[in-house]
């Protein structure tokens, strides 16, 4: 995650710091190629119980640069030299060698950094999606506006990879998908003085899939909609479907000015 320094606060006991104190700071220091900076409590508390100590600085080679003494209360001091970071992660640079093909990676809990630009196109399928028209985004899946909304305030989330289907996505990327999902929904839901929600996904062609890029469908839902609950979803099937006449699927369309519009509304609500 690019931590430079891990702390470590602790009271092991004499028999477990003995035996694995040492060598489990050492571990941390060696895996995460960073200081490692442990406090440690010491002495005697009572009759049954008795702290370790040896408080502790170790390298990202996993040397101990500086240990308290074994009895009573003491400083350790050390130089934490950030150049020996960065040089022990060139010369052995793990996290380029992560399978997060197999393994996948922990979601963020919220919007990346790196907001999106007006350069910035995503890839929906063979459609291209422009930044303006993106309100949230993160490290694997992004929220856009849709061009033909079966309700107001219908909006879409999809992956950022391009795969066509669900079984497809890494569980990690099926996490942050969902996690976006219900941030979205928590936050759009009252936003659009709706009651509930709306969530699908048309994984496949014979589920209504037309474009061929997993991704989730959020509709507010209000009481009275439509006059048949169940309706929402042969609306969704319908809705962009290409066989209708393309002047009249044109008609329906919303211009790319009233779409990014709504996404520089909706962009505020994340900020």
């Amino acid at each position: 995650m690019g931590a430079e320094i891990l702390t470590y606060p602790s009271a092991f006991t004499e028999t477990t710091g003995k035996a694995h104190w040492e060598v489990l700071l050492r571990a941390r220091a060696i895996e995460n190629q960073c200081y490692v900076i442990a406090a440690a409590q010491t002495g005697r508390h009572n009759d049954k119980r008795a702290s370790y100590g040896h408080a502790m600085v170790v390298d990202p080679w996993g040397r101990v640069v500086a240990c308290c003494h074994e009895s009573g209360a003491d400083v350790a001091l050390a130089e934490i030299d950030l150049e020996c970071v960065q040089q022990v992660r060139t010369e052995m640079p793990i996290m380029q060698h992560r399978r997060t093909d197999l393994y996948g990676r922990l979601p963020p809990d919220t919007q990346t950094d790196d907001a999106t630009t007006d350069e910035d196109v995503y890839m929906f399928g063979d459609h291209a999606v422009t930044a303006a028209q993106v309100f949230y985004k993160t490290r694997s899946s992004f929220a856009f506006v849709n061009r033909k909304p079966v309700l107001p305030g219908h909006v879409l989330v999809a992956s950022l990879r391009r795969v066509e289907r669900l079984k497809d996505l890494t569980r990690s990327e099926v996490a942050d998908m969902f996690a976006t999902v219900q941030l979205l929904e928590r936050t759009l839901t009252p936003y659009h003085n709706a009651t509930s929600a709306t969530i699908a996904i048309q994984d496949g062609p014979d589920a209504g899939q037309t474009v061929k890029h997993v991704h989730v469908h959020i509709l507010p839902r209000r009481p009275g909609d439509f006059e048949q609950n169940d309706d929402v979803y042969e609306k969704l099937e319908k809705h962009d479907r290409e066989e209708e006449e393309e002047e009249a699927v044109t008609k329906k369309w919303r211009s790319d000015a009233e779409m990014e519009e709504e996404a520089q509304l909706l962009k505020r609500l994340f900020m």
